[in-house]
């Protein structure tokens, strides 16, 4: 069953990674040309929302703050920007965004008294956006100005309700782990996701650069009690018939976790959160009159198959070693299938690290040298992040649903 599971997993991420290479640029301009067809696409008033937790992110808000002011595009009817805050009490830097909303009134600054998550902060927000299409972003996040026009292209033609773009690490080398980080988001961003939108129009809402249908957005409520929101919010809306696409020509920046125990934190919760949607929606998945069959199997893969990979990884290589010492008394048929399984596992994640090398965003630092890193150090990755996984698993058990504030650089974020 375990090798099952692993040869299935690799040929998925091939099979996506071929996809992407070879269909990606033809079917998304098919499908964006269909959805402004015959519409008025000049870009609308819209919304911006960043939510930060200060003082976690005072390091970097300002700066967030006045890139997206000097740099969005701005239409005839203008554009707003909500700053959704939360803070333990008073801060110096709350005068700074002052003076600085001060000069930009298009900046609205919301503190919202009594939150403690993300979630009750885009919840406080949602009721004050007055555009037709709301951008949600990260405190560290900085859309492309060009991305604007392009995600509403999408909203425009009335066929999807949410744009995912694709998140790229800009500070990729700082260390050896923002450069594996880095890679990482490549093939998350620039292969998995846009593979699903090839092949089962499936999308998913990753928490930030995320463009709404603002109607939609005022119609769905963020769960605080969800480690991960943004992909309880993702099944909240396929199961009520919206749809979401990913387009990894939307793109925004971001920084990485500059070392291992932020991370482990923020893995931990992100591993965490999707266990606790697996647990709330596969059987409304299941029973789900919107979603298609495609749609079901994409998603129950991630959720089941994912966490049963998270338990075999763990003694995956014990079975390994003791295949290897039993070769000489296998019969010719099951050495030769053992020889394809093991070559399948051995190109299958080089080639998808390849394949988002292709496709690579030129936002992005990372070059050849990083993809190479990345193959060498997977191994040892991918076992940091399954055990990671497994204690996720534990914490689930327990009862413990502790957010820890994921530190980058200087400062932290959440």
């Amino acid at each position: 069953m375990t090798t099952i599971l692993f040869v299935l997993a690799a040929l998925m991420g091939m099979v996506e990674a071929t996809a992407t290479w070879l269909g990606y640029r033809s079917i998304t301009r098919h499908r964006l040309r269909r959805q402004s067809h015959h519409r008025d696409t000049q870009l609308p008033r819209y919304s911006v929302i960043v939510v930060a937790y200060l003082p976690n992110e005072q390091g970097i808000i300002l700066d967030t703050l006045s890139y997206l002011l000097d740099t969005l595009p701005r239409p005839q009817a203008g554009l707003e920007i909500i700053l959704a805050y939360n803070r333990p009490q008073p801060l110096p830097i709350e005068g700074q965004l002052q003076h600085l909303a001060e000069q930009h009134p298009e900046l609205k600054l919301l503190h919202v008294e009594g939150s403690h998550s993300k979630a009750e902060n885009l919840n406080a927000a949602i009721h004050l956006v007055t555009g037709d299409m709301t951008l949600i972003l990260d405190a560290d996040l900085k859309p492309a100005p060009e991305s604007i026009r392009r995600a509403w292209r999408w909203l425009a033609g009335g066929q999807y309700d949410v744009v995912q773009g694709r998140n790229v690490i800009r500070n990729a080398q700082d260390n050896l782990l923002t450069r594996v980080v880095a890679v990482e988001f490549e093939h998350l961003y620039g292969v998995s996701h846009p593979a699903r939108s090839l092949l089962a129009d499936l999308g998913i809402f990753g928490g930030s650069n995320g463009y709404w249908r603002t109607n939609v957005l005022r119609g769905i409520r963020f769960n605080p009690k969800m480690l991960t929101e943004d992909i309880d919010v993702t099944l909240k809306l396929l199961l009520r018939g919206y749809r979401i696409i990913h387009d990894r020509d939307v793109i925004a920046t971001e920084l990485a976790p500059v070392d291992g125990s932020a991370l482990w934190s923020q893995r931990r919760r992100w591993a965490q959160g999707w266990l606790q949607v697996g647990l709330k929606y596969t059987w409304p998945i299941f029973r789900s009159e919107h979603l298609g069959l495609a749609q079901k199997i994409y998603l129950l893969c991630m959720f089941i198959c994912g966490i049963a990979l998270h338990f075999t990884i763990i003694y995956y290589p014990l079975i390994l070693c003791h295949e290897l010492a039993s070769l000489n008394s296998l019969p010719a048929p099951a050495l030769q299938w053992f020889g394809w399984i093991t070559a399948l596992l051995l190109i299958s994640s080089p080639y998808q690290v390849f394949v988002a090398h292709q496709g690579r965003s030129s936002a992005s630092p990372w070059n050849g040298r990083d993809s190479l890193l990345y193959c060498f150090v997977l191994p040892v990755y991918s076992f940091f992040k399954n055990m990671v996984c497994l204690v996720a698993v534990y914490y689930q058990l327990i009862g413990r649903r502790d957010w820890v504030v994921t530190r980058r650089g200087d400062c932290t974020v959440t």
